[in-house]
């Protein structure tokens, strides 16, 4: 995201897709920041909800009578998703001088994992409590990130009406919490592929349970290792392991997955 300052008053807000093609714009003024223009009102309104948020959290970010231009550039298919809204909020608090934390939780209803994930540069096990929240780093084994494919299942989730959702149906217990944290550290210290696979098999079994849904209604259910959606539940991404790679790729490529990586392929290093 890059911020320039000129003469004038207003915000000019251009986003361009991985190709540099202008895939959204708008504008809001800087007295109330209303949306004088736009390509697309819904992206406009999470923008000024930002802003207004940013602004009042800080009340010395733009306060400057000045016309400010910002330029965010996708490095990838923005329909992919991929954090693009919680790096959105890390890079708008910088600009702000605020914690992406704040930001988020002034204006979003997730846990803010995906705020931990968009600063960290390493894998990470992340909690939140009622009162605070805390994550650490981690070193993961390069037998699974090598091992690992995730691919595009062709449709984005709203991933903020999955996240009301599961706050209105409270289905989970204590021990699901439990549970759900002794994988995720078994994981981060597992080398281990079939090991892996076990543990990814619990995770998605005990979520259909809760979610009382089928992941991916069945759609890879011959797969002989485990897939298992990433993100909001059967959307955007999910992730693919078997002990064989190869297998793995040609599994997807057969179910007409025609976006897949390797997990190691794409980490940022």
């Amino acid at each position: 995201m890059k911020v320039t300052e000129s003469q004038g008053a207003g915000i000019h807000w251009i986003t361009k897709d991985q190709n540099g093609a202008k895939w959204f714009e708008c504008k809001l003024n800087l007295i109330d920041f209303a949306i004088e223009k736009t390509t697309d009102e819904t992206k406009a309104e999470f923008v000024q909800s930002l802003i207004k948020s940013a602004a009042q959290l800080n009340s010395d970010f733009l306060s400057k009578w000045k016309k400010y231009k910002v330029t965010c550039d996708l490095g990838f298919d923005p329909a992919w998703g991929l954090g693009t809204s919680s790096t959105l909020i890390c890079n708008l608090a910088t600009w702000a001088e605020l914690s992406p934390f704040e930001l988020f939780f002034d204006t979003q209803e997730g846990s803010g994992y995906d705020i931990a994930a968009a600063v960290s540069q390493e894998p990470l096990l992340y909690q939140k409590n009622e009162d605070e929240l805390s994550f650490e780093t981690f070193d993961w084994s390069g037998n699974l990130t090598d091992g690992i494919c995730v691919f595009y299942q062709g449709h984005k989730q709203n991933s903020l009406e999955e996240v009301r959702t599961w706050k209105t149906n409270k289905v989970w217990k204590q021990k699901d919490v439990k549970q759900v944290s002794s994988i995720s550290e078994a994981l981060a210290d597992c080398n281990d592929v079939d090991e892996a696979i076990s543990l990814l098999r619990d995770h998605v079994n005990m979520m259909e349970r809760i979610l009382n849904r089928t992941a991916y209604d069945g759609q890879f259910s011959d797969f002989e290792g485990v897939v298992k959606p990433l993100g909001a539940w059967g959307g955007d991404f999910g992730l693919a392991l078997h002990t064989d790679v190869e297998y793995t790729a040609k599994y997807l490529a057969k179910k007409g997955m025609k976006t897949v990586f390797r997990l190691g392929d794409i980490l940022v290093k």
